[in-house]
């Protein structure tokens, strides 16, 4: 079960980083978002040769990543629908499946077998898939101050980098194999049990 979650998750994510690179290749950069990324490269190269101190590198960054994310809004909008669609949409209509589930013969079930709801979806994969940081990153660009703006989506990141390592090593290491996301919205991965058809006589 295990091997089996594991590659389920690792053919969701390949389909994830395939998606992601259309919707950016067919959105076209305009040229101050060139610029922009050619100066958060400037400033992290500038960092990391000393040139300047952790404070300047701060103010910097911050500002530059809040204009970078301003001019891609779209762009992340469109990762933000693609999750939704992929990660939630699909399990509720599907019984619980995404393609690499369905391939592992997997399914995502309620653990008391009751129906599965869109908000366990939802929790489950704010969790495990970066959703939380989608979402927060797409609200508090347009509410939020540069600095501010910043500080919160690099704590969301880290939050969900760590939630992702904990979940695995719960699945991997407890008895139950359930991970963080499992008990929070009280969902369970599950084998697909084939119904057999009845023998005609």
């Amino acid at each position: 079960m295990r091997r089996k979650r594991a590659s389920s998750f690792i053919i969701d994510f390949i389909i994830m980083i395939i998606a992601f690179a259309i919707i950016k290749n067919v959105i076209p950069e305009t040229n101050y978002t060139k610029k922009l990324k050619a100066e958060e490269n400037e400033i992290i190269e500038s960092y990391t040769a000393g040139q300047i101190n952790f404070n300047d590198y701060f103010k910097q960054y911050s500002e530059v990543k809040y204009e970078l994310d301003k001019q891609q809004i779209s762009v992340n909008i469109l990762y933000l629908v693609f999750v939704l669609l992929y990660f939630i949409l699909l399990p509720f209509l599907w019984k619980g499946r995404t393609l690499g589930t369905y391939i592992n013969g997997l399914q995502i079930e309620r653990f008391d077998k009751g129906s599965l709801h869109i908000y366990q979806l939802l929790i489950r994969n704010i969790i495990v898939v970066g959703l939380g940081y989608l979402i927060v990153s797409n609200l508090c660009v347009f509410i939020l101050p540069k600095k501010y703006y910043f500080i919160t989506i690099s704590v969301v990141g880290l939050l969900q980098v760590v939630m992702a390592i904990f979940s695995a090593n719960m699945i991997m290491f407890t008895k139950e194999k359930r991970g963080l996301q499992d008990l929070i919205s009280n969902t369970e991965m599950t084998r697909i049990i084939k119904k057999k058809k009845a023998k005609k006589h």
